[in-house]
């Protein structure tokens, strides 16, 4: 398997060296994506990795791509790429906060706040604004139709108890929320 890695690698090398100054190719990339094939999609996956801020405006063509897989690796690529903090890419993800798809609602909520993954440094356009977690979470997360990543969402939302908005958010979700172990977090975020 490591030598297989390594031949995908070199191929994704080559393709982006092959790339430059074609967005065309970069486009060729974001269609392999949603190929099952991974001698295919993988090298894609890397290549749109390694070309670096060049595949920003591709990635966010992928971010509104009508296949669920494209979506999901274009989020991923910008999350390990390091772009979460790009303002073109936050501002791209935000409406995926919305997608149809649990996993890719998880994969941009990991992308738009996970600080460890950011590299400032790639990011061409920085953000003028943070954004605002606890404004998302509670209007956004906290409502999310799948049980689990609602559960996760109050959790997040329970690690902000700082934030003055976050107990009268908490005390809204005790009286319309059904689900035990959200009830139990929350009774716990608020010390009741």
């Amino acid at each position: 398997m490591e030598k297989q890695a390594r031949a995908w690698w070199n191929q994704a090398t080559q393709m982006v060296k092959e790339a430059k100054g074609q967005t065309d190719r970069f486009t060729a990339m974001l269609e392999q994506l949603a190929i099952r094939d991974t001698n295919i999609s993988i090298p894609a996956i890397w290549a749109l990795q390694q070309a670096g801020p060049i595949a920003i405006p591709v990635l966010l063509d992928g971010l509104q791509h009508t296949h669920t897989t494209v979506r999901r690796n274009c989020v991923d690529i910008i999350d390990h790429g390091g772009y979460g903090g790009d303002a073109r890419c936050s501002e791209a993800l935000l409406p995926l906060l919305r997608d149809r798809i649990p996993h890719i609602r998880r994969a941009v909520w990991h992308t738009l706040f996970c600080e460890r993954c950011r590299d400032e440094s790639k990011c061409e356009i920085g953000l003028s604004v943070e954004l605002d977690q606890v404004a998302l979470l509670i209007a956004i997360g906290v409502n999310d139709p799948n049980l689990k990543l609602r559960r996760q969402r109050v959790a997040d939302l329970c690690q902000q108890m700082a934030d003055p908005r976050v107990r009268p958010a908490l005390e809204q979700i005790l009286l319309a929320e059904t689900d035990s172990e959200i009830l139990a977090v929350t009774q716990r975020a608020l010390k009741l």
